[in-house]
């Protein structure tokens, strides 16, 4: 049998062609807005198309065999209706896999969850790994099994992975609960695994799960030689993406297999090195002693093999991090943070990791923030998820004024690594020169979700009423409640402590916190000497001598510092203030202005606006009136740490309060709107 296309048209078989494609395109149209809502998986849908297109022929063979036993006479309204109806019929299978659908069809979470390819879908968290090892030292290789299938995973563009800091509270050996920690770090699956090593001999064991409904999705161990212990990292990371449904790039693929080392010996000095530079990153505390024994094992390591490229990448950070915390700021020790670099752009210049490395030491180090900047976009091309780079990018934007992006790029960064005091105060410190200070509360109520303990949160957070209204009773409630509980913590808010006792006008309990306070040089934005803290309270009550006394001992340690290091704008603006408390009036102009010529505005926006109120204090107490309020007039409309509350209650500017002009200024303090 033969369907000629003058049958088609003799036998008014068009008719049911078009009578059935109207049916058909409206149950299509039906369809697809339907099934998406019941989250349908998409074989549905080809179902369906392929019962219509079943349903097409059908209806044309009926068709056919009905004009010729009919004839091609009849009125063609009749015709009509019977063309119709064999389309209809002929749609019922199309119809059945629908209504099929609709009845029996339940999609489990998972499936729905799948179906709708929202963000979390794709997100991980590597929680760290149980040791199993007898020998107790062997710790160390079980966290750096987690942290480098962690910075493999970190290389896969289209995964969001949470960073190390922000999982390390989760360790194996406590109570942990799956699905609260999937929730807290906004993650749909969860990586645990063990590590147990004998001699030179690793078995690995890892499960994935959907923390969702804690299903388990896949589980295996694998057992190798230490020099294995790539290979295995490698295939977990490969094996994870194809669960996921990642497709790797060459690239990544490529960076996920490399091996950093052949040299076993030289892999564990490399682990014990990183992870004494991680807890300096994450938390400052003896970062003296942790960075020295580090940088011993980074030598060590290198030694043993002189191509061993992170070794030298971490080296630089060590060594610059030692500069940037004021431990060690010498040119030398810079020297030693550019030759490690150097060292690992010999063995691959194009790294990501030596491009991560150079935009730390340019940042942090010689604060050249376009060079940084460029440094930290090319290592962002093969470390997508890295923490690190969205918090370096955010700090450097936020130092040339770049506000908006700044904020997006540390918000990014919290989102990555979101238990991390450290991210989250960088965050709520960008929200509180910005007095975008309801946005500051949040942060803090989420630091302190993540660290109830913590005694300088709860201060920065009551600091807001100070800052914002010139409340200082919910910052003195929340330090005595602290000091009440432990005397010892006033160290961790000297600066808190200071401004609301001076806020307060108490001398007493300001003269208790200078004896109380062993930190002193952490009182201000820029560090000081001990003494300026007692020449700072002296002064604030009139106490000349005393006052004269404490600022002459602070000049002395400061004058050594900017004749080490006459171009640090912070140290020539302390010893300017220092010179203004004593009277010596043009040495205090002079500094003063030098500072803010070392680093002005234009070139740090941060520093340079702590510069001018610097400036503005150094013109008020030299009763250069005219010109303090010049440097007002430009610090009330940029974002500074300079506030209305301060600016009212705090004493240092008490040389400025009988001007006709501080009511003005203070009134458009007080209204200033949030800046965007």
């Amino acid at each position: 049998m033969q369907l000629s296309f003058k049958d088609f048209k003799d036998r008014h078989l068009y008719r049911t062609a078009v009578g059935y494609a109207v049916a058909a395109w409206i149950i299509l149209q039906v369809a697809a807005i339907v099934l998406p809502a019941w989250n349908a998986p998409s074989w549905i849908m080809k179902t369906l198309i392929g019962a219509i297109l079943f349903g097409f022929v059908v209806a044309l063979l009926i068709g056919w065999r009905d004009e010729r036993s009919r004839g091609t006479g009849g009125p063609v309204t009749a015709t009509q209706r019977r063309r119709f109806a064999l389309a209809a019929v002929a749609l019922l299978p199309a119809i059945a896999v629908a209504l099929g659908f609709l009845i029996f069809y339940h999609p489990t979470p998972r499936e729905t969850r799948r179906q709708n390819g929202n963000a979390a879908e794709k997100s991980i968290a590597v929680l760290p790994f149980a040791n199993l090892s007898k020998n107790e030292e062997n710790a160390f290789f079980a966290d750096g099994m987690q942290d480098e299938i962690l910075t493999d995973l970190a290389k896969i563009a289209d995964l969001k992975v949470i960073s190390r800091t922000s999982v390390q509270q989760y360790r194996s050996g406590i109570s942990r609960n799956i699905r609260d920690i999937a929730q807290a770090l906004s993650v749909a699956f969860v990586l645990e695994g063990s590590v147990q090593r004998a001699g030179d001999n690793v078995r690995v064991t890892a499960q994935l799960i959907d923390a969702r409904d804690d299903a388990h999705i896949w589980a295996e161990h694998f057992d190798g030689e230490l020099s294995d212990v790539f290979g295995i990292q490698s295939r977990i990371a490969q094996m994870i993406a194809d669960q996921l449904r990642v497709q790797l790039s060459p690239t990544e693929k490529a960076a996920i297999t490399r091996r950093p080392t052949q040299d076993p010996a030289a892999h564990d000095l490399y682990l014990r090195a990183n992870q004494l530079l991680s807890q300096v990153l994450a938390d400052s505390n003896h970062a003296k002693e942790k960075l020295t024994e580090a940088l011993e094992f980074f030598d060590k390591a290198t030694a043993r093999d002189p191509n061993f490229l992170l070794a030298h990448c971490r080296a630089s950070q060590a060594h610059v991090t030692l500069y940037w915390l004021e431990i060690d700021r010498t040119p030398e020790r810079l020297a030693l943070a550019d030759a490690a670099i150097r060292k690992a752009e010999l063995i691959q210049p194009d790294s990501d990791e030596v491009h991560f490395a150079r935009g730390w030491y340019f940042y942090q180090g010689l604060r050249d923030y376009n060079n940084a900047r460029e440094e930290l976009k090319l290592a962002q091309r093969t470390l997508p998820n890295n923490a690190d780079i969205y918090s370096l990018s955010g700090s450097i934007d936020r130092r040339q004024g770049r506000w908006q992006q700044s904020t997006q790029e540390l918000e990014r960064a919290v989102e990555l690594d979101p238990s991390n005091l450290f991210r989250l105060q960088q965050l709520g410190a960008s929200y509180h020169v910005l007095r975008r200070y309801a946005n500051e509360k949040t942060i803090y109520d989420r630091a302190l979700a993540i660290a109830p303990e913590d005694k300088s949160i709860p201060v920065s957070r009551a600091r807001i009423e100070l800052d914002a209204r010139g409340d200082t009773r919910p910052l003195r409630d929340t330090i005595a409640k602290l000091l009440k509980q432990d005397p010892k913590a006033v160290d961790e808010f000297p600066a808190g402590l200071l401004d609301q006792t001076l806020c307060d006008r108490d001398r007493e309990a300001a003269e208790n916190a200078v004896s109380a306070i062993s930190s002193g040089e952490l009182v201000f934005f820029f560090r000081t000497p001990p003494a300026f803290v007692e020449g700072l309270v002296a002064r604030s009550f009139g106490d000349k001598a005393r006052a004269e006394s404490a600022f002459s001992r602070a000049r002395v340690e400061q004058e050594k510092i900017v004749r080490e290091q006459p171009d640090y704008a912070a140290g020539v603006g302390i010893l300017g203030l220092i010179d203004a408390a004593l009277g010596r009036k043009d040495d205090a102009i002079r500094e003063g202005e030098r500072a803010c010529q070392l680093t002005p505005m234009k070139q740090d926006v941060v520093d340079g606006a702590e510069l001018m109120i610097n400036l503005a204090m150094i013109y008020a107490w030299v009763r250069e009136k005219d010109r303090a309020f010049e440097q007002f007039t430009t610090l009330s409309r940029i974002p500074s740490n300079l506030s209305y509350g301060l600016l009212k209650l705090h004493p240092q500017w008490d040389s400025l309060r009988n001007d006709p002009r501080f009511e003005p200024l203070l009134a458009r303090m007080a209204t200033e709107p949030d800046q965007q």
